[in-house]
């Protein structure tokens, strides 16, 4: 995740910059491990991102992040 397309694939609704549809949710959207049981961080993100969703992107699809 980041908030450049450059360096990453996802932006920080766990959104593809290059599908629009197209949300990542779980630890795949980590480039590493981050540590022993990440399991209240990818439970935070999912909720994050489904919150995006719903209020947001349903609303207007579309990218979530404009750069």
């Amino acid at each position: 995740m980041s908030v450049e397309p450059k360096i990453s694939a996802l932006n920080r609704y766990l959104q593809s910059w290059d599908v629009p549809n197209l949300f990542v949710m779980g630890a795949t959207a980590f480039p590493q491990n981050p540590g022993y049981n990440p399991t209240d961080t990818v439970g935070a993100l999912a909720y994050w991102a489904a919150d995006a969703i719903v209020n947001r992107y349903l609303k207007s699809p579309g990218s979530l992040v404009q750069i």
